[in-house]
């Protein structure tokens, strides 16, 4: 009867070390981050996932009607207002949009959850925003783009100082006040470097060469033409006016700019307003499916944000832009999901999950507007918004969040993963080498440069995915350690009361 009760215990145990292996890694999934489906897993597989596929690829679909619609005419709008260049404007409001899904992440993360939601989302895909956005741009461009060199290495020296300023203050995993509060000046300073650039570029102009004279493919645009207008230009282009009509408003000034700037808005609206509200009957069946594929779309945002292209709203562009933030987190969160969610049902684990499914859903935003402003020909707007994002996601996403926890509360914020010093670092890695690429290129975004950055890409994965597996490796042996022993001494434990059990009936027996 004895050794029947222990055996049940040898197994309970057993039972017991088996359900923490799983609860283990369970816990580390990344479906696990967002709300319970409404299908099960076998249900998934027998295909109710292809319903997640197209949830997901109509959301990424959104953000780039957003993006292309909304967002850089807004954007556009802004530039023109505050007399700033497009690539200000690039790395700060076009920005602050794709990181905006970080910024509610990481102020779940802090307060929520208080765990390292949102660190883990910033770092996490250090590779993929490093060489898979810059390769979206530079091989969707319709031909080889010349970026800035000073503009590039500003934006590149400000990822680096903060990459690193993040290593050094996470470096005993615990956040201080005043260590959140350094990240909060250096995003202070950077937007100093942003908006005092022109006067810094102007004392250096006669130190170092600059190669602006070929910045885009409009460099022959006359230069009393505000830079900041270019989106209008290759817009007007595209969409309303005709060769002869644009090289007409090149040759122009700033009043000629501005005494178009009527005619462009009221066409573009009037041609927007027919194509959304108009049956497309000389278009192929192809064409007329994706009309109404993509028609509860427009007409969606046409209805919940202010077209800042018309004559009548472009003085709402204040509001478009704050509307056009709340649409990208939506959507990103949404994509992030959608992704997550398929490729949990067909099994990639997890720590290939977070280098491209997670990476891709979160970085939607930047890829629609890189691939965007590289068909138009803008560059350097396009490298300033990828970059520049990436450096809001650490100075601003993580920094503001961590400051006023400490303060409120009084206490340090708490790293717990320690293995997040390695990504943060491999993100310096990353950045130098895509700076090196692209110089050896003669600072031009172009198709070998994409090719060479999906290369990199790849090998950053596989890196990531090593390490991450050797990581979980070691958690899933050490758990089984731990268990092995506490059921190696539960069952010492069992046999040494058998065999007192033992003794003392020997012992009545004897009496």
């Amino acid at each position: 009867m004895k050794q029947i009760t222990t055996n049940d215990e040898e197994e309970s145990d057993r039972n017991e070390m088996k359900e923490r292996e799983r609860e283990m890694n369970c816990t580390d999934r990344s479906i696990d981050d967002f709300p319970k489906d409404l299908f099960t897993y076998e249900e998934r597989r027998h295909g109710a996932v292809l319903l997640h596929v197209f949830l997901g690829l109509y959301c990424f679909l959104l953000t780039a009607f957003v993006c292309h619609d909304y967002l850089i005419p807004a954007v556009d709008r802004i530039c023109v207002t505050m007399n700033i260049s497009t690539d200000v404007a690039g790395a700060t409001f076009l920005a602050m949009t794709s990181s905006f899904p970080e910024l509610f992440v990481n102020v779940i993360g802090t307060f929520l959850t208080e765990s390292d939601l949102g660190l883990g989302t910033v770092v996490g895909s250090a590779v993929f925003d490093t060489f898979a956005t810059p390769a979206c741009g530079a091989l969707t461009a319709y031909s080889a783009i010349s970026l800035e060199w000073r503009i590039l290495s500003r934006d590149c020296t400000m990822y680096v100082i903060s990459v690193g300023t993040l290593v050094a203050i996470m470096w005993d995993q615990r956040i201080e006040w005043y260590e959140a509060m350094i990240l909060l000046i250096l995003f202070c300073i950077y937007l100093i470097l942003l908006f005092c650039g022109k006067g810094i570029r102007l004392c250096c102009g006669t130190i170092l060469p600059s190669n602006s004279e070929s910045t885009t493919e409009f460099s022959n645009v006359d230069e009393k033409l505000p830079r900041s207008g270019s989106y209008k230009l290759r817009a007007l282009n595209n969409v309303v006016s005709t060769n002869s009509n644009l090289e007409s408003q090149q040759q122009g000034g700033i009043g000629d700019f501005k005494s178009t700037e009527k005619l462009e808005s009221r066409s573009v609206s009037g041609m927007y307003l027919e194509y959304l509200f108009t049956w497309p009957r000389e278009r192929t069946v192809i064409a007329k499916c994706w009309f109404l594929f993509c028609w509860p779309l427009k007409f969606l945002l046409y209805v919940t944000i202010p077209d800042a292209r018309t004559e009548r709203l472009k003085h709402w562009y204040p509001l478009t832009f704050v509307m056009c933030l709340v649409w990208v987190g939506i959507s990103s969160y949404l994509v992030s999901w959608m992704t997550t969610v398929v490729g949990d049902t067909i099994g990639i684990p997890d720590s290939i999950m977070g280098l491209t499914f997670l990476a891709a859903g979160g970085n939607m935003p930047e890829i629609a507007s890189i691939v965007i402003l590289a068909r138009q020909g803008d560059g350097n707007m396009a490298m300033s918004n990828t970059l520049g994002a990436n450096i809001l996601d650490i100075l601003l996403c993580l920094g503001l969040p961590w400051m006023i926890k400490c303060l409120m509360r009084g206490k340090d914020v708490e790293i717990v993963s320690g293995s997040i010093s390695y990504s943060v670092l491999s993100t310096i890695v990353c950045i130098v080498i895509l700076y090196v690429v692209i110089a050896c290129f003669n600072f031009k975004l172009n198709k070998q440069v994409g090719i060479i950055c999906l290369l990199l890409l790849y090998t950053g994965m596989e890196d990531g995915r090593v390490r991450n597996g050797t990581t979980d490796s070691w958690k899933r042996k050490e758990v089984a350690g731990s268990d092995n022993t506490a059921l190696h001494s539960r069952n010492k434990d069992a046999t040494n009361k058998h065999d007192n059990s033992n003794e003392h009936l020997a012992q009545l027996n004897h009496g």
